[in-house]
């Protein structure tokens, strides 16, 4: 324990001296920059499409630069005249996702995403860097935004929101947002009792349950022209709020939006941090992206177990610990380079990992063996392969269908995410 809190709180002096002053550089609204990334295996671009600004800034306002670089790509925001950084946001991507399958090499997929940063005072230049397996950055867009002149459209408040949770002000909590998809407006109880029971996954799940005065979870008022998910391999075809659908790059179960400029443009009425799709389908399936979005099915038995740990890759950027499951990623973690996911390690850097938590004893690997059941340690097998990369726990909620069952290390990163957002 005494180990976990010191890391805490070395943690917590890094991002206190990476603090900017909010007022200095932003007014209290919120930018939303739309683009579209776009590329193959080998190469990528982005394109932007549109600029909105409205609202409140629900984000924080005291650590405006990220303390870690858990995503794929890295927006950066600098003052025009003195270049200085004032901002930065680190994210993961279904583009990053798509580029390590077997189509990418012949294929050029093209996907919406959405970037948020509070609004500036005066004209900021922009960055998009995006990284490789490899951790090898690239810058790949510069832009400029100035507050006076650039083309700037107004969000629009379209749907009502409702409390599921509220622990404080949007700017001393992480605010989580669901936003429905695929319930028709004859399945408006099912939609609300869903979000519900959702919300009560969260704040019933450690570390959430003894947070609460930090988080606040609220749902979307949002319907669908008909019921349920699309998904092909059924040849069940559905219009929907956000155009969800399964088998997204051809893993049957993985359950994502492909409209996330529609997610967004929805989600503008509320105040959020990280968004949840809850999705109208019995069939099991979801997935979650670093500081990009989640989605969940609303039936089956996994529900609960479903939503916290695709929370874990939303909020704490967690990496999958299992290695038995279909996916159509390739080569996702190579042996020779120390993963940035925080749960998962090469051991080529495992000092900058969990390694100074676990007790001097604890043998590296780590056999899984009852001797060490509960026991911190170095597991081989995760990141979808068997061989050469290592979890922390033998059996934590980021590997088995278990709820309520985050490891140490996994707990603690999601505690530094929720300080993150509420301090």
């Amino acid at each position: 324990m005494k180990k976990i809190l010191s890391l805490c709180i070395i943690a917590c002096m890094i991002i206190n001296l990476q603090a900017q002053n909010f007022e200095d550089y932003f007014i209290n609204r919120t930018l939303r920059l739309d683009y579209l990334h776009i590329g193959k295996n080998d190469a990528e671009t982005f394109e932007m499409k549109k600029i909105s600004a409205g609202g409140t800034w629900s984000g924080t306002r005291n650590f405006l630069i990220d303390p870690h670089r858990y995503g794929d790509v890295l927006f950066q925001v600098y003052d025009s005249t003195s270049n200085q950084m004032i901002f930065t946001r680190s994210y993961s991507c279904l583009f990053n996702e798509y580029r390590s399958t077997e189509r990418a090499k012949t294929e050029t997929g093209s996907f919406e995403e959405c970037i948020m940063m509070p609004f500036p005072k005066k004209t900021v230049k922009y960055t998009f860097t995006s990284y490789d397996r490899q951790k090898v950055g690239t810058l790949k867009y510069v832009g400029y935004y100035n507050p006076q002149s650039t083309n700037t459209q107004s969000f629009t408040k379209e749907y009502k929101t409702i409390n599921l949770h509220i622990g404080g002000a949007p700017d001393t909590c992480i605010d989580i947002l669901f936003v429905p998809d695929g319930y028709a407006k004859k399945d408006k109880k099912e939609m609300i009792s869903d979000m519900k029971r959702f919300c009560s996954y969260i704040t019933e799940c450690s570390p959430y349950k003894e947070n609460l005065q930090h988080i606040n979870i609220r749902g979307i008022k949002g319907f669908s022209q008909e019921s349920g998910i699309t998904d092909p391999n059924q040849g069940f075809y559905t219009q929907t709020l956000l155009n969800s659908r399964y088998n997204v790059i051809d893993v049957d179960r993985y359950l994502m939006c492909l409209n996330v400029w529609k997610l967004n443009e929805v989600a503008d009425d509320a105040p959020y941090d990280v968004l949840i799709i809850v999705a109208n389908s019995e069939k099991y399936g979801g997935g979650g992206i670093y500081n990009f979005y989640a989605t969940v099915n609303n039936e089956g038995m996994y529900s609960d177990y479903v939503i916290v740990h695709e929370m874990g890759h939303l909020i704490g950027g967690l990496g999958d610990e299992y290695f038995t499951s279909e996916v159509s990623v390739m080569d996702y973690y190579p042996t020779n380079i120390e993963p940035i996911e925080p749960n998962l390690t090469t051991l080529v850097d495992f000092d900058s990992k969990w390694k100074p938590m676990m007790e001097t004893s604890t043998p590296i690997p780590t056999p899984a063996t009852k001797k060490y059941k509960d026991t911190l340690g170095a597991y081989e097998g995760g990141g979808y392969v068997a061989k050469g990369v290592y979890r922390p726990w033998q059996n934590c909620t980021m590997k088995e269908s278990i709820y309520n069952n985050y490891c140490p290390v996994c707990t603690q990163i999601i505690l530094q995410a929720i300080d993150y957002f509420s301090k």
